[in-house]
């Protein structure tokens, strides 16, 4: 078995079956993307194939995704944004966002619920959040950066599958659009943690305890409180 992280489909896990005849692409409920392979395939022939469909694959997983959590986005709020549904006159679904609102566009005979719409309202919600991350993380990450006297090289916003953010080799921090459906103090939580990555490269003690002196605060307990949050917006 190999595990691998790709920035765009987040935690990738690489399992060879016995009786396997193909390369297989699964997403499971965590969020990560279980691809089988067949026992005379490498691991590196099936990282090459995760990259050269990942497009597809990643159309796939909004699809599951959508199939999946079956929750009414028609009421959801972000932090500066709210949906609103519209029935018109029209044969197609379309969303505009403007002014503190997702206007969500649909014909009168169909309803709010129906997947398509939702899968709408669900795109509604992603770029809006990716609008706010944008306007909002950079600076909260600049002035934690300036507060604890760290740098970091570049600041990438992505939508991810199952990581709140990350620090590579190279201290650039990946952040995703989700933060913005935490409270505060959970970003400052999970931006202070990649801050301190680029010092420290692993979870050790040295790590916790930097992390600690830095926050001034209970991190063991930022951290459980995380964990009741998903990255996936339902």
């Amino acid at each position: 078995m190999k595990k691998i992280y790709d920035p765009d489909l987040g935690r990738i896990q690489f399992t060879k079956r016995k009786h396997s005849k193909r390369i297989t692409v699964r997403y499971d409920p965590e969020g990560r993307l279980k691809v089988s392979l067949p026992q005379s395939v490498s691991y590196q022939a099936g990282i090459q194939y995760l990259q050269s469909h990942k497009k597809v694959i990643r159309e796939k997983v909004v699809d599951l995704q959508a199939e999946q959590y079956s929750h009414d986005l028609s009421n959801f709020q972000t932090r500066w944004h709210e949906v609103e549904i519209r029935r018109e006159n029209r044969k197609t679904i379309a969303y505009q966002i403007r002014q503190g609102k997702i206007g969500v566009s649909i014909p009168r005979d169909m309803e709010p619920k129906d997947h398509t719409v939702q899968k709408t309202i669900r795109q509604a919600l992603e770029e809006a959040l990716r609008m706010e991350a944008r306007i909002y993380l950079p600076q909260r990450l600049n002035e934690l950066a300036s507060r604890y006297n760290l740098t970091y090289n570049n600041l990438y916003i992505k939508k991810v599958q199952s990581l709140w953010g990350s620090c590579s080799s190279k201290n650039n921090i990946n952040l995703n659009i989700h933060l913005m459906r935490l409270p505060d103090h959970l970003i400052d939580y999970v931006l202070s943690h990649e801050l301190c990555h680029t010092l420290h490269k692993n979870h050790s003690h040295l790590f916790w305890n930097h992390l600690q002196h830095l926050m001034n605060d209970d991190v063991i307990q930022l951290r459980n409180e995380l964990n009741q949050y998903s990255p996936k917006l339902y």
